[in-house]
């Protein structure tokens, strides 16, 4: 796509995922002041949760990729008979992974302190309804059908808020809600891929038909790389939740949810990153200038949204968490403002992830799982204060960015469709 194309797609996929980020701070809006001691349990769960999508995500990944490819090469008949291929394997492994994490149920509840397991099942059925969802919308971003993907992530959104009015069974309600708000987006993502013509054999040169060995290597190294950073996004809520009184978590929560909208600011940005590089590395065209553009326009979000969380801090925390007088006390307003500055290049770091996965570069889940490491054992140390635990995420976080960037700024992309590596100037 062109520079002039990528940039309205990107204010309208951002005015998309704008909609979907604010129904899902009025989602929590709603079960934080329904809830009371309890919405620690729905966070922690929403963790579990969020980790386990970037399970998925690994999967959209790859299937952006080879989506693009698709496209570029054989046009959108070829998306679909992909998809097509794909549909007896993708569902046998599906239900491979729900009865593991089935079995491993009453762990999860065990470890997060729930009343019963029913709660960590209800995790599974999240998973599901995602793995469909972000299945049909990879396929909307190889496409560049952008315009599909943003009505699909805002009907999601507003389906999900719906139906925390009509779902009041505390936590599970909560759950539900995500159910029927993914099986809302997935309706409107598979309208996206409506007149793509007849069937196309996939083409020899897209890394899917390069043998199951490679398939299998490459989706499960971008699995683990999305896993990685998910867990440097999600671990502090998990690991205080099993130190800390529900109420003390609550609280931790309760900042975290206004810091970590900061993962999502630029979400949008990201996903016209991933399908636009891929394509430029398909069709033999340096992605890195893509990079720098977009890098850009995040930390211009982030500057923007950083400067309402610190000089609005209690209007942020009452539009989020409600007006709860706890919410309101010094020490929650320094914690809420410094922990929003750290997560920005936590934020920034997942789509220079995004990038170098686009591109298939080497090492990354390596880095990330280094940093996991790193990140895990200083919680270990530091968990009881919050202040040090965000201390911790920023230090973290601020390396792993500054080597993500060497690596994709400093090393030319090789096109896996030419025998060459590129040599243009960024």
């Amino acid at each position: 796509m062109k520079g002039r194309t990528l940039g309205i797609a990107s204010i309208g996929l951002l005015a998309a995922t704008s909609v979907a980020n604010l129904s899902m701070l009025f989602y929590h809006r709603v079960m934080s002041q329904r809830l009371g001691p309890s919405y620690a349990q729905l966070v922690a769960l929403m963790a579990v949760v969020n980790v386990l999508s970037n399970v998925t995500l690994g999967l959209n990944t790859y299937l952006v990729k080879a989506f693009s490819a698709d496209a570029e090469l054989d046009g959108p008949g070829a998306v679909k008979g992909r998809l097509g291929k794909m549909l007896k394997p993708g569902f046998i492994s599906l239900a491979l992974v729900m009865i593991l994490l089935a079995v491993a149920s009453p762990w999860i509840a065990s470890y997060l302190k729930l009343p019963g397991i029913g709660l960590a099942l209800m995790v599974d059925l999240v998973f599901a309804a995602g793995v469909l969802l972000l299945t049909l919308r990879s396929a909307q971003q190889g496409l560049h059908h952008f315009g599909w993907l943003g009505l699909s992530l805002a009907a999601e959104g507003l389906a999900r808020v719906g139906a925390v009015f009509s779902l009041t069974l505390g936590v599970a309600g909560g759950l539900g809600a995500m159910v029927f708000g993914q099986g809302v987006g997935s309706l409107f993502a598979a309208g996206g891929l409506l007149g793509l013509g007849p069937s196309r054999r996939i083409h020899r040169r897209p890394l899917g038909e390069r043998g199951l060995k490679h398939a299998l290597a490459e989706g499960s190294s971008d699995t683990l790389t999305l896993t990685l950073l998910a867990l440097l996004c999600y671990l502090d809520v998990l690991v205080l939740k099993h130190h800390y009184t529900d109420e003390r978590a609550g609280l931790y929560s309760r900042a975290a949810l206004v810091a970590k909208s900061f993962l999502y600011l630029p979400g949008a940005l990201n996903m016209i990153l991933l399908a636009a590089a891929a394509r430029d590395l398909a069709g033999g065209r340096d992605p890195r200038r893509l990079l720098k553009w977009f890098l850009l326009g995040a930390v211009a979000l982030d500057g923007m949204g950083l400067a309402v969380v610190w000089t609005r801090t209690p209007f942020c925390l009452g539009l989020l968490a409600g007006s709860d007088p706890r919410f309101r006390t010094d020490a929650m307003l320094v914690l809420t403002r410094w922990f929003s500055l750290a997560v920005i290049p936590l934020g920034l770091l997942q789509m220079v992830a995004a990038y170098l996965l686009a591109v298939r570069a080497k090492g990354v889940s390596l880095g990330m799982g280094i940093l996991a490491t790193l990140y895990f054992a200083a919680l270990s140390r530091v968990w009881d204060s919050e202040l040090a635990v965000v201390a911790a995420l920023g230090l973290c976080s601020f390396v792993g960015l500054g080597g993500a960037l060497w690596s994709a700024l400093v090393w030319p992309p090789k096109s896996p469709d030419h025998a060459r590596v590129l040599q243009m100037r960024v």
